[in-house]
């Protein structure tokens, strides 16, 4: 199976999300995305699993597993959880759509050092140093995955 590993992050400074695929050759393909609306860690990490999972449909994946260390998102992406808020709901429901894509997936929780690399992504502002050497896209997300409800739904 391909694997996704996924982590949001929302602070004072913005937010952000990483992104990483691992190929069945080891190759890690690594995405970054700063999210330009105010958001709440939990939304944050819901926008890097549905930013990872569009990946891999693009990519065209079919054997998915997907790993975060944040246990209320994987626990609710894996119907362990019950979602009340009803953006959240919107969130889940986009996920569990998205999941139809892929033959075979399994979501899982992983320690946080064992995600240490998605985590970096989601931090990339504060993370990395001048040392870094790589060329890897940035883009802007300017709104949420889901439709906006109504402006006090927060």
């Amino acid at each position: 199976m391909w694997q996704l590993l996924v982590d949001g992050a929302s602070n004072q400074k913005g937010a952000g999300v990483g992104a990483v695929i691992i190929t069945l050759d080891g190759t890690l393909l690594e995405q970054a995305i700063t999210l330009g609306f105010p958001t709440s860690n939990n939304k944050a990490e819901y926008e890097a699993l549905l930013i990872g999972m569009c990946l891999a449909k693009e990519l065209s994946i079919k054997k998915l597993a997907i790993y975060s260390d944040f246990q209320l998102i994987t626990n609710q992406a894996s119907s362990g959880y019950m979602v009340k808020h009803p953006r959240m709901i919107l969130y889940l429901n986009k996920v569990q759509e998205l999941l139809k894509v892929f033959l075979t997936f399994v979501i899982q929780q992983v320690p946080r050092a064992e995600n240490a690399h998605a985590d970096t992504w989601a931090s990339l502002e504060s993370t990395l140093g001048t040392q870094f050497r790589c060329s890897i896209p940035v883009e802007h997300l300017d709104r949420p995955s889901i439709e906006e409800m109504e402006p006090n739904d927060t």
